[in-house]
């Protein structure tokens, strides 16, 4: 497959594979989550995370029409991404930050997103204090549309969310 093209249940980038989540997923995924440095910066997991949170959020997961993935490299997870309601979200551990692969990811899953229904635009959204992210959306194209204030659970407070939207092209 090419970049940012996906078969179902795969979508393979240059780097990485990005699998439907399953619960054999469970455990790395708690790792991955468990680091505060990660999980703060999402907006739905709460900190400390339970492994039990985990399997509950991947089984309810595993029902929607949406896609949910588990981010490989290899064989080893190192994160997540999905694509849901014309929006797309990842996050990788912190042991794969800094190499381009964020862009990567989010270039897939974009092509994903674009190639899965007849969206206007693909969206996302980041926390403002999550300059990386930004850079990874505006790099692809995406252009900030609004700025809200939104719970962030882990950190238990509300935060200045920034909202992108990238044209069809």
């Amino acid at each position: 497959m090419t970049q940012g093209q996906g078969a179902g249940d795969v979508i393979v980038t240059p780097r990485l594979r990005i699998t439907r989540q399953t619960p054999d997923d469970a455990c790395a995924l708690h790792a991955i989550m468990s680091d505060w440095d990660v999980v703060r910066m999402t907006g739905t997991w709460p900190h400390p995370v339970s492994l039990d949170f985990v399997r509950d959020r991947i089984a309810t997961r595993m029902d929607e029409a949406a896609f949910f993935g588990i981010i490989r490299d290899g064989d080893l997870p190192v994160g997540t991404g999905q694509f849901a309601n014309g929006e797309i979200g990842y996050l990788l551990a912190k042991t794969h930050w800094g190499r381009g692969l964020g862009t990567e990811v989010a270039r897939a899953l974009v092509g994903y997103g674009f190639d899965a229904g007849d969206h206007p635009d693909i969206r996302a959204r980041v926390w403002a204090d999550n300059p990386a992210s930004s850079r990874i959306l505006t790099k692809l194209g995406f252009r900030e549309v609004e700025r809200s204030l939104d719970d962030n659970r882990a950190r238990q407070t509300r935060l200045v969310t920034i909202h992108y939207s990238l044209p069809r092209p």
